[in-house]
């Protein structure tokens, strides 16, 4: 039976420097700014000119993985053309409230389920590994 590595490092710390997100490699920074847009504070953004997502450096837990969840669901828009002229998600309240909407949902799947990533994440490993041995 495998042993389970308990990693001493703070989830900040684990977060790598870029996350691939289809073609692109997107930048990931822990910043201190902190994000009010029409009033509302927002622990971060996709920032699509400089292809990097900022969280803010107080999210943690599940405000971290949510936040990093989210963003990660803007850039996929983005990168997608959803948000496009012409695109379903144009405007920028429907791309909002799709996004906040698909990233809180996952967030309970996930939290609910937690066989359901590692499944997933099984499921992957084991097809990496025949594609190996073609």
């Amino acid at each position: 039976m495998k042993k389970k590595m308990v990693n001493k490092k703070t989830l900040n710390e684990q977060l790598p420097a870029t996350i691939k997100i289809g073609w692109k490699d997107v930048k990931l920074e822990r910043v201190k700014t902190s994000f009010i847009k029409n009033n509302s504070d927002y622990w971060g953004q996709y920032v699509a000119r400089e292809n990097k997502i900022e969280i803010q450096e107080e999210a943690k837990g599940l405000d971290l993985a949510n936040t990093l969840l989210h963003e990660v669901i803007h850039a996929i828009v983005y990168h997608s053309s959803l948000n496009a002229q012409g695109g379903p998600l144009h405007d920028d309240d429907h791309e909002e409230q799709a996004v906040n909407s698909m990233t809180n949902w996952m967030m309970t799947v996930l939290r609910d389920n937690p066989w359901f990533l590692e499944t997933i994440k099984q499921s992957i490993a084991e097809e990496k590994e025949k594609d190996k041995k073609k």
